[in-house]
């Protein structure tokens, strides 16, 4: 007899939301004869799946609400800041239970473990503010180099709903961000890394502290065998300490930094100079250059490399191997990516710094900065770059926060471009040998690109077809 989630079984269930997400959830619920009550407020998305034999109705309709029993939303989709969506509202007012593929993917394998009696796959999740993906896809290519049975998705790559749930000895590494963290209901991790926080989503999450809060639901609820959290803001050394001090001991914590050793943690991971170290019981397990296998540019990078060894150290492999396999990650596309040497010029795609704080990891990165940035701004983002204005030649500023910018960069030169394909020209026309070119804009792509990776392609695009100044 075919295994049916408890929480499938006999409902009515509605799906909100038709992207890539949507559609992996219509997949898997029709693998169980579900055929769910589908909708999206995009036509354009609509008309994908119309004529594919799924039952698409308005779900902002009040009278489709009573019969039924479940509604699965898309991380997208507001759900309490700054005004939840419609549906949602009367999902709530006619007690139908709302949830997410984050909730529904620990429930498969919570009660697949119970009613099967099988063991399940080893899930990593990795959330913070910046370096997510990047870390994501640094664990899954260092396990994938020890010939690991790994997969990785989540808010990078795959949707949890496509990846392999059968396979009980496979690893899973997840991106989780704070929209799929928010709304689910069941979260169990046996590996969960924090890695920052910065101001980023306010609106959505109704501040700072309702932001930090969302992130820290994955330790305190998802109850996780090992946490690993980076300490070099606040929040992430409330949290470490928070964990720690819990008398029921569920969790390991392992602390990471790239500021030096941790004073008080029993388990740890730092940056010391130019070496990663660990140190355990007060005892060093390992030391070595970093830059060795590291190939990839910046302190936020460091952090990430750590918080990767200290993931496969959780799951009990050997630190000469969780180091070694490090080496040949080329990072991800749009994140500190280079994309060209011309004249002596080199061009940086950092498109995904999309916050101020990622901004200022990428300029600290690099001298000689030939700055674009701008689009729209983000809600509680404080403009200012002032420490940097020494490795900065000139800004040239595009979107809508443009003139926002500029207003910030009094004693730096600057232009307003407005548009991208104005800024890298100029960038590269006014560029000496030993310049960087940097597209590292500090806010959202929406004004002008449908998202970051657009804003990063048309940057990479535009430098492919710059000519030589000179033969």
């Amino acid at each position: 007899m075919m295994f049916i989630p408890p929480n499938y079984k006999n409902k009515k269930v509605a799906l909100l939301g038709l992207g890539l997400t949507g559609g992996s959830l219509i997949k898997h619920l029709k693998s169980f004869g579900i055929d769910p009550i589908c909708w999206d407020d995009d036509e354009t998305k609509r008309k994908v799946f119309r004529g594919k034999g799924l039952v698409i109705e308005d779900l902002n309709a009040p009278n489709i609400w009573k019969d039924l029993d479940l509604l699965i939303i898309s991380p997208g989709i507001p759900f309490l800041y700054p005004e939840p969506h419609p549906a949602v509202i009367l999902a709530r007012e006619n007690a139908v239970h709302i949830t997410t593929d984050i909730e529904l993917f620990f429930d498969f394998l919570h009660e697949k473990r119970i009613y099967e009696g099988a063991s399940r796959p080893t899930v990593i999740c990795v959330t913070g503010s910046n370096g997510k993906s990047t870390t994501t896809a640094l664990i899954h290519h260092i396990l994938s180099g020890m010939s690991k049975d790994t997969e990785m998705g989540g808010n990078i790559g795959r949707p949890v709903m496509n990846l392999n749930l059968e396979n009980p000895k496979s690893i899973k590494v997840i991106e989780l961000s704070s929209y799929q963290i928010e709304i689910a209901g069941r979260l169990e991790p046996d590996v969960a890394i924090f890695l920052n926080l910065s101001n980023d989503h306010l609106l959505r999450h109704g501040g700072l502290g309702g932001y930090f809060l969302t992130k820290s639901k994955l330790f305190h609820q998802g109850n996780p065998k090992f946490s690993i959290v980076g300490v070099d803001e606040h929040e992430g050394k409330c949290l470490a300490a928070s964990l720690e001090a819990r008398k029921d001991s569920i969790s390991s914590v392992i602390q990471i930094s790239i500021m030096g050793p941790i004073l008080g943690s029993e388990w740890s991971v730092f940056m010391s100079n130019e070496f990663i170290v660990e140190v355990k019981s007060g005892e060093e397990i390992f030391k070595s250059v970093l830059r060795e296998v590291l190939q990839i540019p910046g302190d936020h990078n460091k952090q990430n490399a750590c918080a990767a060894y200290a993931a496969c150290r959780a799951l009990g492999f050997s630190p000469k191997h969780s180091f070694e396999q490090i080496r040949g990650f080329q990072g991800l596309p749009h994140r500190t990516e280079i994309v060209r040497k011309l004249d002596g010029v080199i061009f940086i795609n950092d498109s995904k710094a999309t916050n101020v704080e990622s901004v200022r990891k990428s300029l600290k990165t690099f001298n000689n900065i030939r700055w674009i940035a701008g689009g729209l701004k983000k809600d509680g983002d404080i403009i200012n770059f002032t420490a940097y204005f020494s490795r900065i030649k000139k800004a040239y500023l595009i979107g809508s926060a443009a003139t926002e910018f500029a207003s910030s960069l009094k004693g730096l030169e600057y232009e307003i471009c407005g548009e991208l394909e104005m800024a890298v020209s100029s960038a590269y026309e006014e560029a000496d040998e030993g310049d960087t070119v940097l597209l590292a804009p500090g806010c959202a792509s929406f004004d002008q690109f449908i998202n970051f990776e657009e804003r990063g392609n048309k940057f990479s695009k535009l430098v492919e077809n710059l000519k030589r100044k000179s033969l």
